[in-house]
């Protein structure tokens, strides 16, 4: 009997053999590994860098004192509008034997006062900031620091988007105006001057920011994303010749934030893997996705 349902066990193991059990045509697509690719296109190329900045009104000054003695009075408080020359505050000279008549510490430009560095009744030195003034409208002045690494690709006319926490929603336009030419010995950074378009007065003077600048921009170069590329050190790609995947050693040039410029080894219109690509055999058989579309 054992001897008997042996023989039949492999009859029917022939059976299934001669008549193509085992996985279907549907099945064996299923098993194929699937890859995201995006096509070659000719795009734009773009690095940037992020900064912290401070706002400044687009003209900025701070008043001092020409006088010596205590502070009698604050003519004009935090946020007023001055015009030039008017008073902001006042300081008598009370040393004995001089001049007890009250002396006004005067705007340097017309603007609004931003701070009021003094007190009443507080004594204060000649040439000792009293408050400071900020001028501001459609346009404000941002200023930021920039590592001596980055300082080489700034230029004047370089385009920048700012944002404030404030205004979260919403991004504001400038353009840098001045670069300075030493570095700060202690931090190794420089600075540069943006002016910035202010919509509704939204930016204020004293608000912290943040800038991404542009440093380099290439316009209509063969691109990809960062993702097309391996990350083991070679410049080397994976295209899609029908559902095989090729690998092709390239030359990039400029990196940017999202894309790659790509020099040689890559036309335009070719498909190129940029997810699944770790685990495909160069000559193997894949499932192509277009942009990751399941």
């Amino acid at each position: 009997m054992r001897r008997l349902a042996s023989i039949a066990t492999i009859a029917l193991l022939a059976v299934a053999v001669t008549t193509g059990c085992g996985p279907t045509g549907k099945e064996k697509e299923r098993t194929l590994q699937s890859v995201a690719y995006e096509t070659v296109t000719r795009s734009t190329v773009t690095r940037t860098v992020g900064l912290i900045g401070s706002v400044q009104g687009e003209k900025q000054a701070t008043a001092v004192s020409k006088l010596m003695g205590r502070v009698t009075s604050i003519a004009r408080p935090e946020g007023s509008w001055v015009n030039q020359d008017d008073p902001i505050a006042y300081v008598v000279n009370d040393i004995p034997g001089m001049d007890y008549k009250p002396g006004p510490v005067r705007a340097p430009i017309s603007g609004y006062v931003g701070r009021v560095f003094v007190d009443v009744g507080q004594t204060i030195t000649q040439g000792m900031p009293v408050a400071s003034v900020a001028n501001y409208g459609s346009r404000v002045k941002v200023k930021a620091s920039i590592s001596d690494q980055d300082l080489r690709f700034v230029r004047t006319g370089a385009r920048a988007e700012v944002s404030v926490t404030a205004y979260p929603d919403t991004v504001f336009t400038g353009t840098v105006t001045k670069v300075a030419p030493v570095l700060d010995q202690t931090s190794r950074t420089a600075t540069i001057e943006l002016v910035v378009d202010n919509p509704g007065k939204k930016l204020i003077p004293g608000m912290a920011c943040g800038v991404q600048l542009v440093l380099e921009q290439k316009k209509d170069v063969l691109a990809l994303p960062q993702t097309a590329l391996f990350t083991n050190g070679f410049m080397k790609i994976a295209v899609l010749d029908g559902n095989i995947a090729r690998f092709r050693d390239i030359e990039i040039g400029l990196r940017g934030d999202r894309l790659i410029e790509l020099i040689s080894g890559i036309s335009e219109g070719d498909r190129v893997i940029t997810t699944g690509k770790e685990r495909v055999e160069d000559g193997g058989e894949v499932r192509p996705v277009e942009g990751g579309r399941q």
